[in-house]
């Protein structure tokens, strides 16, 4: 089935519009660059410090697990190798496939940010913002042919498990204090 999806996109929706958005959205995530971003915007704010740290724990700590962990231990090649794929728009990644670094990366910090406090329309786009970023960063991966569907699905789910537990240890190792009044 990952293939019959990866073959269906190059065949039904490539298109040069997409191949430019897809390699936007896919350098986006190169680095986790974006979500750096956010996180050093957080964390210059005194009242969203704790997520901003959430959010740079939720990036480091699927980085090192997807790098040093799970991509080792299951060594699934990547599909434009396997299938011999030459229509390539990035340069060849290197590394295995399974999960996507990218996907889970993306969807720790989206994890993560979602559970910043507060239903105001700033929060609420933030929120609506960092969860479509990461959908169009999984997106593009299996657009450039780069990751299986299964490799972004896992990724994905991984990526949320980790971004809501990092809020969870950083709320228990550093407690909000209490309001300004209050003794």
């Amino acid at each position: 089935m990952d293939i019959a999806i990866l073959d269906a996109i190059q065949e039904h929706l490539r298109t040069p519009l997409l191949d430019q958005v897809m390699l936007l959205a896919t350098h986006l995530g190169d680095l986790a660059l974006v979500w750096l971003i956010a996180a050093a915007v957080l964390i210059a704010q005194p009242r969203h410090r704790r997520y901003g740290i959430a959010v740079l724990l939720a990036v480091v700590a699927t980085a090192i697990l997807g790098m040093f962990v799970l991509k080792p231990l299951f060594g699934r090649t990547r599909p434009f190798v396997a299938y011999e794929f030459a229509g390539l728009l990035i340069p060849p990644p290197s590394g295995d496939s399974f999960p996507s670094n990218h996907s889970m990366v993306s969807f720790a910090a989206a994890a993560a940010l979602c559970c910043l406090p507060g239903k105001g329309r700033a929060v609420l786009a933030l929120k609506v913002s960092a969860v479509a970023v990461a959908c169009l960063i999984a997106l593009s991966r299996i657009y450039l042919y780069v990751h299986y569907p299964s490799d972004i699905l896992v990724g994905a789910v991984i990526g949320i498990a980790v971004g809501v537990a990092s809020v969870q240890v950083v709320k228990k190792a550093w407690p909000e204090p209490p309001p300004s009044g209050s003794e």
